[in-house]
């Protein structure tokens, strides 16, 4: 692309501050090697190749998808992948098959239905498939309950066509906590729940489990490995407004931010700008509404309908139409996933235009 100036982008846009990106995988990278742990990134925050060949570089052992499709546009930089997200259905069978072929791939079961179809299918494929047990928690969603581990885990030896291998979660739950201290106390209490299903796992499996978690905001309060193999954030790469009110990011990390220009002044305070929910998604913190604007913390991001987002001020005289605003999303992975490219800057200097190569890919 021809090398231009922030000031220069048609809106909305993602801009991507070079020096940061960089800074934060290095930063995690450190995390993970001083914990004894491997580092294997979640994606499904940046979504790009690019993004993913530097985590790669710095020392990431492999990487997590959620979606198969998100794997399988990886897999054309990465040959170790997770699938994170429940595989169910003929369709996804074939795909995981044909994937398979091509990278090493570990797979998340929770549900003995689901299982068990996989095994029948893999039977008949002739492939022996290697899976991580999904555990609750904190986010009720998915994910096997720590009283029900022994049972399932039981169940699934019976299946001769998938062989697990360890224990995965996600502590989402953690952007729900107030603080690093209140943080910290919830990666003790996970790692707690864990070594007791790190027991289990050995008496019924017979090996020594991978444990796997996965969060940006506890894996940077992490100082020793807690009984964890490997680690898996994704949001840290970009950092986001949610990570900023934890208190375990600094907004100075917050790699992204999207360029929006303002269409619309209004005498009652509101600013309105041409970003809607496609394109920052329809997250809020309910402190900071839809995102943090850069430079304007008196600036209260209220609210979004599909293409106008709405600012309050008590200053509006201050903006005029035309003018641009920086605008750190609520929470990062949505607004990515609305977008085709990012531009990687180095202060006002656009440097490159990244394609968001997983954009998308929810299948």
């Amino acid at each position: 692309m021809t090398l231009t100036h922030v000031q220069d982008l048609d809106t909305p846009a993602l801009l991507v501050h070079r020096s940061r990106l960089e800074g934060n995988i290095a930063g995690m990278q450190r995390v993970a090697d001083q914990a004894g742990v491997r580092l294997r990134p979640h994606i499904k925050t940046h979504k790009s190749k690019e993004i993913a060949k530097l985590q790669l570089a710095a020392g990431a052992k492999g990487l997590t998808c959620a979606k198969l499709s998100e794997a399988e546009a990886m897999s054309e930089v990465c040959d170790d992948l997770l699938v994170a997200y429940p595989i169910v259905g003929e369709a996804k069978f074939d795909r995981l098959e044909a994937l398979s072929g091509r990278v090493r791939t570990r797979v998340s079961v929770e549900s003995l239905e689901a299982a068990q179809a996989l095994n029948s299918y893999l039977a008949r494929s002739g492939r022996t498939q290697e899976a991580l047990v999904k555990v609750e928690s904190g986010l009720a969603r998915t994910g096997v309950e720590a009283g029900e581990l022994r049972g399932f885990l039981e169940q699934v030896l019976r299946l001769d066509r998938i062989r697990v291998v360890g224990l995965f979660t996600h502590e989402g739950i953690a952007y729900r906590c107030s603080g690093r201290t209140e943080i910290a106390g919830l990666l003790a209490g996970i790692a707690g729940r864990l070594a007791g299903m790190r027991e289990t796992f050995r008496q019924v499996v017979g090996i020594e489990p991978e444990v796997s978690p996965g969060c940006s905001l506890t894996a940077k309060a992490l100082t020793t490995s807690h009984g964890f193999t490997e680690i898996r954030p994704g949001t840290y790469v970009f950092a986001d407004t949610f990570c900023v009110e934890s208190e375990v990011f600094a907004e100075e990390e917050c790699a992204l931010a999207v360029l929006v220009r303002v269409i619309a002044v209004k005498g009652d305070g509101r600013v309105v700008v041409d970003g809607g929910s496609k394109t920052f998604a329809m997250d809020r913190h309910p402190r900071r509404g839809h995102g943090m604007v850069v430079g304007h913390p008196e600036i209260f991001f209220d609210r979004l309908s599909e293409e106008h987002g709405v600012l309050l001020t008590k200053t509006p005289e201050r903006h005029r139409v035309g003018d641009l605003l920086e605008i750190i999303p609520a929470h990062v992975c949505p607004a990515v996933n609305l977008h085709d490219s990012l531009f990687l800057r180095e202060g006002d200097e656009v440097l490159d235009e990244w394609r968001i190569d997983a954009r998308g890919c929810v299948r």
